[in-house]
């Protein structure tokens, strides 16, 4: 009885794992924040390969609860607080990337607070949308992981992806000599992230690993991160040196050898990273690409265009 008088809301949402035609448009029951979490009223969010990965069954909460609202990273508006929440207020606009059963596809999601920054001010609601999974992944792989430092050899392997357009950025504010692979169609792109001309390669056109040591004397770089994943993921082991390391995000199964640090990632949400990632945005230090903006009841389309080459830019859902 409950259900049928609860206030309802507009979402996206799948009864079964499975194909695209899974994801219909729909009135879902609307979510209340429990204890410790944020009711937001949601104006973007992020569109994701994890999401159709989800979609069909891979990388799904233990004892999913249908129907299930998929999205893991969206921009909004708080609504509401729940009890024992002092860091947001209503009114507040914030960015997040969470890990729940209710998801981003929506027109509200409840969140952990802990989950829940600031949305930065130098960004639209779309922009930051596009933001918080890739960022976040890329900050703790490069900061936390590999520890680069300045003067290092640093290649990052689709430096026109989401998690490689932040990476190149961050390498670049540290100081790293940086080197990345993209279609020439990026290189404009790149190149205004600061990263030279000619340490850009073709992975079209070029071999990789022979371009990459070829740029470093043939020493190879001394870190490394692939975001591309199969295949990709050896050939950017093999452009690090001997006891260099890499951060792969994909859980490949790469060689042990020639010293070299594999360096699993899990992303680890928080609010306090989000924090440094706002600083930096509003800094001018990093910049996002959103590629395709899609209504909230075309997110069938959205997931489609994820499935498939899309050039540069993040996929984003607007909600509001």
């Amino acid at each position: 009885m409950a259900n049928a008088t609860a206030e309802r809301m507009k979402a996206v949402a799948i009864a079964r794992f499975g194909s695209l035609d899974e994801l219909k448009f729909q009135d879902v029951i609307k979510p209340e924040p429990a204890p410790g979490e944020v009711l937001i009223r949601i104006h973007a969010a992020g569109v994701g390969i994890w999401d159709s990965m989800q979609r069909q069954g891979e990388m799904a909460p233990d004892h999913p609860h249908f129907p299930l609202v998929l999205g893991g990273e969206c921009s909004g508006e708080i609504e509401r607080v729940g009890a024992n929440v002092t860091s947001l207020k209503a009114g507040d606009t914030v960015y997040t990337y969470f890990n729940g059963l209710q998801g981003a596809y929506a027109q509200y999601v409840t969140a952990k607070a802990d989950m829940v920054a600031a949305k930065p001010a130098s960004l639209s609601f779309i922009e930051a949308a596009a933001v918080p999974v890739d960022a976040i992944t890329a900050h703790q792989a490069i900061v936390d992981e590999l520890k680069l430092k300045s003067g290092e050899w640093f290649y990052v392997a689709g430096g026109a992806g989401g998690v490689g357009m932040i990476a190149v950025q961050l390498a670049v504010n540290i100081g790293a000599r940086v080197i990345a692979s993209a279609s020439a169609e990026s290189f404009a792109l790149l190149e205004s992230f600061g990263v030279a001309a000619e340490h850009l390669v073709d992975y079209k056109k070029s071999d990789v690993v022979r371009a990459v040591r070829g740029i470093t004397g043939g020493a190879g770089v001394d870190a490394a991160i692939d975001a591309v994943g199969g295949e990709h993921a050896k050939e950017t082991f093999s452009t690090v040196r001997d006891g260099g390391r890499i951060a792969e995000l994909n859980g490949e199964n790469l060689p042990k050898e020639r010293n070299v640090a594999v360096l699993h990632i899990e992303s680890k949400p928080s609010a306090k990273r989000l924090d440094v990632v706002t600083a930096l945005f509003d800094a001018g230090k990093l910049k996002v690409r959103v590629g395709q903006v899609f209504a909230l009841a075309d997110a069938r389309k959205a997931q489609a265009a994820v499935e498939r080459p899309h050039g540069s830019g993040k996929i984003v859902l607007q909600v509001l």
